[in-house]
């Protein structure tokens, strides 16, 4: 195992055979004719997963070492959770009720989002992270050339590629989404962005006091 993950990183490629996914989906609740109440589920290659665990430890420890991911991200990050954006964002808010202005909240919630991800887009901020070569090449061939098929009971549907998206079930799908939606907090010139994976709140906050707004 350790020769075929040192290779693997020495050479920029991902072995193809771990890019097969069996998808199952198990049914959530309402009608079962309808495909939006079932959640897929992705088996992936137990070999795989241990050789994303490596690389996703080496690549969160760069980013955190490098100061490259944003402070208002609670999902993922070690000592980071929900309480923490909770906390952190009502902190703001009860400041801001102190100097008598006003908060408006909008919350966000990204429908599979994790799906949707571009892999151009994705590919272009790993660069601008600084992430290039044979390493910048590795990432390309981890996400290229995947397929997917359905397994119901004793049925298997045909695979189809996946053109889009990270990996479901995988280690290192969720700090790619993170890297993806890392710069959205320096997109706001006069909000503030809290977010917890896929789940966003933006703050804005009134320039004017209340009892001037009235007068």
């Amino acid at each position: 195992m350790c020769k075929i993950f040192s290779k693997s990183v020495e050479t920029g490629i991902f072995p193809l055979e771990w890019k097969h996914a069996k998808v199952l989906p198990p049914f959530k609740k309402d009608d079962k004719t309808d495909p939006n109440n079932y959640r897929p589920i992705s088996i992936l290659p137990v070999i795989a997963k241990v050789f994303e665990r490596i690389i996703c430890n080496q690549l969160y420890k760069y980013l955190v070492q490098n100061k490259l991911l944003t402070k208002l991200q609670s999902g993922f990050p070690s000592l980071h959770s929900t309480i923490t954006a909770m906390l952190d964002a009502t902190n703001e808010w009860y400041v801001n009720f102190d100097q008598g202005k006003t908060n408006a909240v909008a919350f966000l919630d990204l429908t599979k989002a994790f799906d949707t991800v571009s892999h151009d887009i994705l590919i272009s901020k790993l660069e601008l992270l600084g992430i290039s070569g044979v390493t910048l090449n590795w990432f390309k061939s981890y996400l290229s050339e995947r397929k997917q098929c359905c397994v119901v009971k004793e049925s298997t549907s045909q695979a189809r590629y996946i053109t889009c998206g990270v990996p479901q079930g995988s280690i290192l799908g969720p700090l790619l989404f993170l890297i993806y939606i890392n710069d959205l907090p320096g997109c706001l010139s006069y909000s503030t962005a809290r977010m917890y994976a896929d789940d966003t709140s933006i703050t804005v906050f009134s320039k004017s006091t209340i009892a001037h707004a009235r007068n």
